[in-house]
C-alpha cells in the first residue's frame, strides 16, 4: 500500500511540473500602474520584478535605491541558479519514473529534494525582504505594508510579483 501511495505521488509531482510549465506561460502580471512585472517563479516567490515595483512606489532615496538594487540583482541571480536546479531535478525524475522497474526510494529522495529546494527558495526570498525592509523609514515601511495589504486584498499577494 506504501508503494501505491509514493508511485502515485511521483505521478503527481511529474504531472504538477507539466501543469506548471504549461500554464507558466499565460499568466500576466500587472501593478498599479499597468506595467507588466515578470513571471513568478514556479514556487509562487516575488522578485525582482516586485523589489523595482516597490523601489518605485516607496521613492527611495538613491543610497537607498542602489541598495534596493544589490538585493535585488542578488535575488535575481539566486533565483535563476536555484530554478535551473529545481528544473533539473524534475527531469532528472521523470528519467527516474520512466524506467521500466521505478525505484521508489531514489523517486523518493528526488521528490523530497525538490521540495527541500522549493522551500530554501521561499526562504531566502522571506530573508532577502527582511533585509530590503532593513533599508526603509519608518514611513516607507507603512507605505510598503499598505501596498501589500491592498496586493493582497486584491487577489496580487506577494506571489503574484514576478522574479
Amino acid at each position: 500500500m506504501k508503494r501505491v501511495g509514493l508511485i502515485l505521488l511521483a505521478v503527481f509531482v511529474v504531472f504538477a511540473f507539466t501543469v506548471s510549465g504549461a500554464d507558466a506561460g499565460s499568466k500576466k502580471k500587472c501593478s498599479n500602474d499597468g506595467k507588466k512585472h515578470e513571471q513568478p517563479h514556479k514556487d509562487g516567490s516575488s522578485g525582482a520584478g516586485f523589489f523595482e515595483h516597490m523601489i518605485k512606489k516607496l521613492d527611495l532615496s538613491e543610497e537607498q535605491a542602489a541598495e534596493a538594487g544589490k538585493i535585488k540583482l542578488s535575488y535575481k541571480k539566486a533565483v535563476i541558479r536555484q530554478d535551473a536546479e529545481i528544473k533539473v531535478a524534475g527531469v532528472e525524475l521523470q528519467e527516474l519514473l520512466g524506467a521500466d522497474k521505478v525505484d521508489l526510494r531514489k523517486a523518493e529522495r528526488k521528490i523530497k529534494d525538490i521540495y527541500d529546494m522549493k522551500a530554501e527558495l521561499k526562504l531566502y526570498r522571506i530573508t532577502e525582504m527582511e533585509n530590503f525592509k532593513e533599508l526603509l523609514t519608518p514611513e516607507q515601511k507603512k507605505k510598503l505594508k499598505s501596498c501589500m495589504l491592498k496586493g493582497a486584498m486584491h487577489g496580487k499577494s506577494m506571489k503574484h510579483h514576478g522574479k
